[in-house]
């Protein structure tokens, strides 16, 4: 798919809040699967790596993406395309390590948290200075007060108070403040080579590369007993391939900081329905998780409206 379609803004919304929903869901998958495994590394190649070969069966199949394939590395060679415009699926690949790795010690409301709040961050210098070749977008006071609503909300919802953090917490904030920068990269790409199936491409191979690297690095050539029979937690790789597609599709029409906010209200209402209908853990909420929600929603949907 090309990217000079200009998809309706309510559509683009629409797929981002989806998109936000997938992330909840692949975190509880993959810190699941590192939790069978007893290890968060070898989890995260697995679902990366599933991804990616879903990613590149698609791709492969279709002529006119193998040619765009081949003219972006033609364009690659000749140093028409910048070779950090490749670099954005190492964010993702430090994204997924942190599910497997951080998720299941921190939870995913406190993981959620981090995630979002180095998302804020990257995703409020990307749109205030335009960077990555990113729409300039003024920062008014309504899109400042609804990304601050929207961190006040997910705080409540994580019900964390004043409550002492644990310093693993940095992670996954390190991680969320790259997965901003990455799609504004992934977005570049997409315009650059006019496809968004191949950005998301050039993402899963990056990640899984950088993965693969760090385990090699880490842990050496690891040896897998046995695997989880259990094909739900393979599902990472596939959920993780859709929402990359949708974030690319249109993170370039609604700019960084709105797609932020629409993602986290997905994540976070997802996360809410995961945790009443498939707990993994004995949950109470109290009224204040489901102000945290309202919260998220409300902030994120002025920052979306706003212009």
């Amino acid at each position: 798919m090309g990217t000079d379609q200009v998809l309706p803004k309510p559509l683009a919304i629409s797929l981002s809040v989806v998109a936000g929903a997938l992330i909840a869901v692949q975190s509880r998958v993959n810190g699941a699967l590192g939790l069978e495994l007893e290890n968060g590394l070898i989890a995260a190649l697995i679902s990366f790596g599933i991804g990616a070969i879903l990613i590149s069966a698609a791709l492969f199949s279709l002529r006119p993406q193998r040619h765009k394939l081949l003219e972006m590395l033609k364009a690659l060679a000749r140093g028409r395309l910048p070779l950090w415009l490749f670099f954005g699926g190492f964010a993702g690949g430090f994204f997924v390590m942190m599910q497997g790795l951080v998720a299941p010690s921190l939870g995913i409301t406190l993981f959620t948290l981090a995630i979002v709040s180095g998302q804020a961050l990257s995703a409020l210098m990307l749109d205030s200075f335009g960077l990555i070749g990113m729409a300039k977008r003024v920062l008014s006071l309504a899109r400042l007060v609804g990304a601050l609503l929207a961190l006040i909300g997910v705080v409540l919802f994580a019900g964390l108070g004043f409550q002492v953090i644990s310093p693993l917490v940095v992670l996954p904030f390190l991680a969320g403040f790259g997965t901003g920068f990455q799609q504004a990269i992934n977005g570049r790409l997409a315009k650059q080579t006019g496809s968004v199936l191949l950005s998301t491409y050039v993402n899963f191979v990056a990640g899984t590369l950088i993965i693969l690297v760090t385990l090699l690095l880490v842990q050496g050539i690891p040896v897998i007993q046995s695997l989880p029979t259990n094909p739900w937690l393979y599902l990472g790789g596939v959920v993780g391939g859709a929402f990359i597609f949708l974030q690319v599709l249109v993170v370039r029409q609604i700019g960084v900081l709105a797609l932020g906010l629409s993602l986290l209200a997905g994540q976070v209402v997802a996360a809410l329905i995961l945790d009443l209908l498939l707990p993994i853990s004995a949950i109470n909420f109290a009224p204040v998780n489901f102000l945290g929600v309202l919260l998220v929603v409300t902030g994120a949907a002025m920052v979306v409206v706003k212009r």
